[in-house]
């Protein structure tokens, strides 16, 4: 399977930490990783289609840390449709509403069961996660969805809904401004999230044999969520809900399919 990734803080942090646990996962997906992120110059996507366990270019991302930002975006991808090709590799992006979306997919998705209302958005490669992110912002392009409010947010729960019924569907993907986490409706692999913020503790992160002291390294000022499809620490995730979307923003939590407010 595929293993998905995304921060949202209330200020700019580094993925180092987040990333090492993800890596740990690369051996089970060795078609491709990648990693986007917004800083003052715009949107920045790292990706490459090799293992991330065995890329000089992700252990040279780790190293230099010098990615910082609000949001981060992740993916480590096994191959289920398309080639282990850079074209097929997640993060995706597109710009849609003044703003650049990127959006990274775990599960896989009958193709031949999503049309488009507009002809805006069309894949550049072959995997069924592309066309459903096309297809997504095809809709939200042609029916005019803003979402901005509790109105819109439960109208892209609904689509997501109703994309799920045509396969697998778990998903992390951002506007810049939000970040968005859906997880399957049949609790395919998973998906969980945690509230990171302080007092911050000693923690071992997944794949790891050493601890670390999170209040030695981390702005006790600091406060975020962290999705992913296995928990990267020993931490107190939580599993998100089968058909689940949480929206956050700024560090907090925003939405949940599940709330009667925002």
């Amino acid at each position: 399977m595929c293993e998905l990734l995304g921060l949202c803080f209330n200020t700019e942090v580094t993925l180092h930490l987040a990333f090492s646990g993800l890596k740990a996962g690369a051996t089970k997906n060795a078609d491709g990783w990648g990693v986007s992120w917004y800083d003052k110059n715009g949107t920045q996507i790292v990706k490459e289609a090799k293992p991330a366990d065995r890329s000089h270019l992700a252990t040279s991302f780790l190293q230099d840390r010098g990615a910082r930002s609000r949001i981060f975006v992740s993916h480590i991808r096994r191959a289920t449709e398309g080639a282990a090709r850079y074209v097929n590799t997640h993060p995706f992006y597109r710009r849609f509403d003044q703003k650049t979306w990127v959006f990274a997919h775990n599960g896989t998705i009958d193709r031949g069961q999503l049309s488009f209302t507009s002809g805006e958005f069309s894949p550049i490669g072959e995997t069924d996660s592309e066309l459903v992110f096309c297809n997504l912002l095809s809709w939200l392009s042609h029916c005019g969805i803003q979402l901005t409010d509790r109105k819109g947010l439960i109208l892209l729960h609904e689509k997501l809904m109703e994309i799920n019924r045509f396969g697998k569907l778990n998903l992390v993907f951002s506007d810049g401004r939000r970040l968005f986490a859906y997880h399957d409706r049949s609790g395919y692999v998973g998906l969980y999230f945690l509230l990171r913020q302080a007092p911050y503790e000693v923690v071992r992160l997944r794949g790891q044999y050493l601890t670390i002291n999170l209040a030695e390294i981390v702005d006790p000022n600091e406060r975020g969520y962290l999705v992913a499809s296995k928990p990267l620490s020993d931490e107190n995730w939580t599993r998100v809900d089968p058909g689940q979307l949480l929206v956050f923003s700024q560090g907090n939590s925003i939405f949940t399919s599940k709330s009667e407010h925002i």
